[in-house]
């Protein structure tokens, strides 16, 4: 790789600041589509919640095919900005224009609308992967310690649920005020998408700029098959083998809970505070235990840290099932606690990947990053088109169309899914979480191994 050798010895925190501000930009555009596209598609596009269901199950799916290409062919990718900070760059202002086009409502009707709105759908998607997947696997390259991964991971999802945070402050403001000014939603709900792709492509910008690759690793192989390491990963890697239930387990929850809960939201009426006091509460308290989150699993280890996290979120469930609903000025406790301990999980999550990548290597002499991370962004995208899916059919039962009124009856029904659903999927994820047989002593030693030791006193935890 030609990568001038002065950028390598750039301040650490100049790359965490750039690598986290990266899924700043990112997080704009997965929160707003992860918690109000079907919300938009059956409210603002009109169309019924089956469908919009189908809808958002196809640009997942469409996601899982694309995400493993654009994986095996980047990671082939040798220019003077490295691997993979090029498709950073490059792919930053046209994933901001087809966000915009996502939100936007054709002057179609019936058959028409829906094929148009899945064009949208499958551009924006395509065009997020391209951004997305480089930077996620920017992580396996940016730096090869276990611990210094946990801090980059932690970096990365404090400035994703700072995203959350703009995202719930700004949108339905937004939202309204454009409405004031031109007296239609759908335009409203466009203009509020270009503000948010204008501000996502300038922070990936800055991630391009403020990152730096190391050179790729002494007695790597990567393999010339696209589909080559993504079968040898499949195959031979154990420890994505253990990690593959809990990206499915993971991914279900989050889904299950950030899509439900918005109509869950509506249903309750005047129970709670506005969506924007709620949401902006939820991310706020996220944001707040991410330090804390990652100063505990430096601490005490990324296993015992999720199974800690995990009985936490057992015990905030049962009692939201069992007990007195908790409300302190408008906003729900126990749903705010579930955002919260959510924050362990995905810094968790990111930082174990990686570490993966070299598992791999030495068990198998290649080193197939794309595997590693197509893999798991196919668990990923499969997985939540599916919760898109069975949720849609799910609020067609429960009688939810494009007139969404407040209900005692559906709120509750809508309250028991958020507490049994993904209580259930945190829960059943311990077991494969245990039985993970990798932790930072071995991976050190992998590391030593593979001549990318840097002698740096590291935590066996």
């Amino acid at each position: 790789m030609s990568i001038d050798q002065k950028e390598i010895g750039k301040p650490k925190l100049r790359n965490l600041f750039g690598y986290g501000i990266g899924d700043f930009g990112l997080n704009i555009y997965w929160q707003t589509v992860s918690m109000f596209l079907v919300f938009w598609y059956t409210q603002i596009a009109g169309l019924g919640p089956r469908t919009a269901g189908i809808l958002f199950f196809a640009g997942m799916t469409w996601d899982a095919i694309s995400d493993p290409i654009v994986a095996s062919i980047s990671e082939r990718v040798n220019t003077k900005f490295g691997t993979y900070r090029p498709f950073i760059l490059f792919g930053c202002v046209v994933t901001g224009l087809s966000f915009t086009l996502l939100f936007w409502v054709p002057p179609f009707e019936g058959k028409m609308k829906i094929a148009f709105l899945a064009l949208a759908a499958l551009t924006f998607r395509t065009c997020y992967t391209l951004v997305a997947v480089p930077y996620a696997a920017l992580a396996s390259r940016i730096t090869y310690e276990s611990n210094e991964r946990a801090e980059y991971s932690g970096a990365r999802m404090f400035f994703a649920f700072f995203a959350f945070v703009i995202v719930s402050m700004w949108l339905w403001p937004s939202v309204d005020l454009f409405y004031q000014m031109t007296k239609s939603r759908e335009q409203a709900f466009q203009l509020t998408s270009a503000i948010g792709g204008i501000v996502a492509s300038l922070a990936l910008f800055l991630c391009f700029k403020m990152t730096r690759e190391k050179p790729v690793p002494p007695k790597s192989v990567i393999s010339d098959k696209i589909w080559k390491g993504i079968w040898v990963s499949l195959k031979s890697n154990r420890a994505l083998h253990h990690i593959m239930p809990v990206v499915f387990l993971n991914t279900a929850a989050t889904s299950m809970l950030s899509i439900i809960l918005i109509f869950y939201i509506e249903a309750s009426g005047d129970k709670f505070a506005s969506k924007e006091i709620l949401f902006t509460s939820f991310a706020i308290a996220t944001l707040i235990m991410i330090p804390i989150w990652t100063a505990l699993i430096k601490k005490i280890g990324r296993k015992k840290t999720w199974i800690l996290t995990s009985l936490c979120y057992f015990f905030v469930a049962a009692h939201m099932f069992l007990g007195p609903e908790i409300i302190i000025y408008g906003v729900p406790v126990h749903i705010l606690l579930f955002m919260a301990l959510g924050g362990a999980h995905a810094i968790i999550f990111w930082a174990l990947i990686p570490d993966c990548v070299e598992y791999g290597q030495f068990k198998t002499g290649y080193r197939s990053e794309a595997g590693v991370y197509g893999i798991t962004l196919i668990t990923q995208k499969i997985t939540g088109g599916l919760s898109g899916l069975i949720i849609g059919f799910m609020l067609a039962s429960f009688g939810v169309d494009e007139n969404l009124d407040p209900s005692r009856t559906l709120a509750e029904s809508l309250k028991t899914f958020i507490t049994l659903g993904p209580t259930l999927m945190i829960i059943i994820s311990i077991i494969p979480i245990y039985l993970l047989d990798m932790n930072r002593s071995k991976h050190k030693a992998i590391l030593l191994e593979l001549n990318l030791e840097s002698n740096k006193e590291d935590d066996t935890k």
